[in-house]
């Protein structure tokens, strides 16, 4: 997305894993706003050797294999790599959850067949509907708080569905610390959410200033309608790009800060 457009020196708190957040804080301080960031959660992997001769055989014996977000994609890649499991996967048509997991995938050489136009696992599962046969079988990788919509979807079809999750969400206690030390020195103009998971890790940090965030200035954008209900479970409204990725969030801060500026 060509965002040319200004946070105005606005001051923005990221609230994803280490590794994720460098990206979304580059953006920012590009587009003049000051970036600052706190890693709540971070991801470990599930899977170990002993997994290998299932994982290989599930695969083999599919006929799609699903990624449900980037990190999906990317412990899925690692676990093939540090196990060794060379095996073809040109058998296998592909279904991305949105446009990011697509992009990475294609850059490591996959063609992509499926990508719904909003990216949330309800679509991702209608899509599926419409192109995978009954009797077809489909490989979903996934972590262990990605929520099973796909199989749900398509398994009452006569789709046989097989989950694999290959990392889990924990707290980043480092992160955490540094959040609550953040939040005593300075306030924010903007406060980002790219997970539900990221939301309550969050609330449960910052309980007791739960009340103090919802009276204030700040501005919550959450990244989509699942995020945004999330934040609604505490009481916190917030505002969502149409388009549900880091540059739809970027989209629309600009806008914003560009309404408060004009006030």
């Amino acid at each position: 997305m060509n965002i040319a457009k200004s946070l105005n020196g606005q001051t923005v708190l990221v609230t994803r894993s280490e590794r994720q957040a460098g990206v979304f804080q580059q953006k920012i301080e590009a587009l003049n706003g000051h970036a600052v960031s706190t890693s709540l959660i971070r991801f470990e992997p599930t899977l170990t050797k002993e997994h290998a001769k299932a994982f290989l055989k599930d695969l083999e014996t599919s006929d799609w294999l699903v990624f449900t977000s980037v990190n999906g994609a990317s412990f899925f890649l690692t676990y093939m790599q540090d196990h060794q499991l060379h095996t073809s996967l040109s058998h296998l048509k592909v279904a991305a959850v949105g446009e990011k997991t697509s992009a990475y995938l294609k850059q490591r050489g996959f063609k992509v067949d499926v990508v719904p136009e909003r990216f949330i696992a309800e679509e991702l599962a209608d899509a599926l509907m419409e192109h995978v046969l009954p009797g077809e079988r489909i490989f979903v990788a996934k972590g262990h708080l990605s929520r099973d919509v796909v199989k749900q979807t398509l398994i009452p079809l006569g789709i046989e569905v097989k989950e694999w999750i290959l990392y889990e969400t924990i707290k980043d206690e480092q992160g955490i610390a540094a959040l609550q030390l953040a939040m005593r020195r300075q306030s924010f103009d903007f406060i980002t959410f790219t997970s539900s998971s990221t939301v309550h890790s969050f609330m449960h940090v910052m309980e007791s200033y739960v009340a103090q965030l919802a009276d204030s200035d700040t501005c919550f954008v959450t990244i989509g309608p699942l995020t945004k209900e999330a934040l609604l479970q505490y009481g916190i409204p917030s505002e969502t790009p149409d388009i549900y990725t880091i540059d739809g969030m970027l989209d629309l801060m600009c806008r914003l800060s560009e309404r408060k500026l004009n006030q």
